[in-house]
């Protein structure tokens, strides 16, 4: 199981077992998603970066994903976790073999 099918598990997990919370939160991130102040392209390849400055796998993976999905090029995805890298150092360059991993698995 790749880390993409692992956060979709997990997003699963959290509808089943906390819906109501689950629910609240999906309703704000659709709230920020709709204001459009920002292309959705950027804003899937901030929330790369975000991924990366969390050191979170899963949200590289699913954000990866949605970046490639609204046409990001492997180019503009690896610049955007490198600016996390250049905010957050060594701790967060660790994190650019998942970002490898998911590029990896979308483009081959």
């Amino acid at each position: 199981m790749n880390s993409s099918e692992k956060a979709g598990q997990a997003l699963s997990f959290l509808n089943k077992y906390s819906p109501k919370e689950y629910g609240k939160y999906l309703e704000f991130t659709k709230q920020l998603a709709a204001l459009d102040a920002i292309p959705h392209k950027q804003l899937e390849l901030i929330m790369v970066a975000c991924g990366v400055m969390s050191q979170c796998e899963m949200c590289i993976a699913l954000h990866v994903e949605g970046a490639a999905s609204m046409g990001a090029t492997k180019e503009e995805i690896t610049q955007a976790a490198f600016m996390a890298v250049a905010m957050g150092g060594s701790p967060k360059l660790m994190y650019m073999t998942y970002v490898y991993d998911a590029l990896e698995d979308l483009f081959g």
